[in-house]
Formats: C-alpha cells, structure tokens, sequence
C-alpha cells in the first residue's frame, strides 16, 4: 500500500510543483527606435512624435511604423500611417505614444485606449489632452490632435506618469 500511495503521490507533487513555481522574468531585448522614427517622420505626412531623450532607466521596446494600406498587426491592414513608440518603465509599466491620420478617429482610438471613455481635460506643456480611462479602469490615455493625425499616450498608469511623458513628446 505504501508503494502505490508513493506512485501515485510523486506525480501529484510533480504537477503541484510545475504549475505553482514563479517563472524567471522574461528577458525584454530595448530595440533601436531612431530609425524607425527617422523612417515615420519622413514619410507620415504628419508630426510624429516622440521623446527627444527618454527618462532615465526607462527600456525601448517597441517602434514601429507602416504606410497606409501596408500590414499592421497580424492580418490587419492599415487604414492610415501609424506610428508606435512603447517604453517599460523603471517599474516595467509599459508606456506608448500611437499616432494615425486614420479616417475614422473614433477606430484608432478604440484600438489604443482599449475603448476608454473621455474623463476630462489636463494640460501638458500648453496642449490641451484629453484624458481617456478604460471600462476597467486599468489603462488610461491622453489623446489630442497633432497636425493631421490624433496621438495618444496610453499605459497601466496613473495620469500624472502619463503626463510626464507627454511633456517629453516632440514633433522634431
């Protein structure tokens, strides 16, 4: 009886073990976002922004740009040139700015912001952004305007983060 109760004992704790442990933190590799920027504000058609120098600590990890009509994400195709520049924070809070001259503002933003609905006005180094928060209250954005396209800074973050780093957007 002691036998079978170890047969079958060593592979409940075998499992136990495998689904309880804690993973390593995966290894997020910065990329190199200057050209893809240099790329975007040559052919956007718009003022692409970005942070001339990031804050200190945070990681680059995502940039990308596409024309319209070219592959977005997965299938999609996009409906104008987009522009995406994220960050992790010093507290791995990833933090993007996202930029479209898209046709249908409404579509764009409901991608980005996770359909966050508008939750006031702030502004930011004099641009007025509208504050945008997701149903669950998990992501929140600014968005505005920028020449003929609408950005949007967006993260798991608390406003005053966000502002930050909208204050360090440039067009140039």
């Amino acid at each position: 009886m002691v036998i079978s109760l170890a047969v079958l004992l060593v592979p409940v704790l075998l499992i136990v073990w495998f689904f309880t442990r804690t993973p390593d933190a995966p290894q997020v590799d910065p990329v190199d976002w200057q050209p893809i920027l240099a790329q975007a504000r040559q052919k956007a058609g718009y003022p692409v922004l970005a942070p001339s120098t990031p804050p200190a600590g945070w990681k680059p990890v995502k940039a990308r740009f596409v024309e319209r009509g070219g592959q977005w994400v997965g299938d999609t195709v996009a409906s104008g040139n987009r522009w995406e520049l994220g960050f992790l924070s010093t507290d791995q809070i990833y933090i993007g700015v996202n930029q479209s001259d898209e046709p249908s503002t409404s579509a764009f933003l409901d991608s980005v912001t996770r359909s966050g609905r508008p939750d006031g006005m702030v502004v930011v180094e004099g641009h007025p952004w509208e504050k945008r928060i997701s149903d669950d209250g998990r992501t929140r954005s600014l968005v505005r305007p920028e020449g003929r396209s609408t950005a949007a800074v967006v993260g798991d973050a608390d406003y005053p983060v966000l502002q930050g780093y909208a204050s360090l957007l440039t067009s140039s």
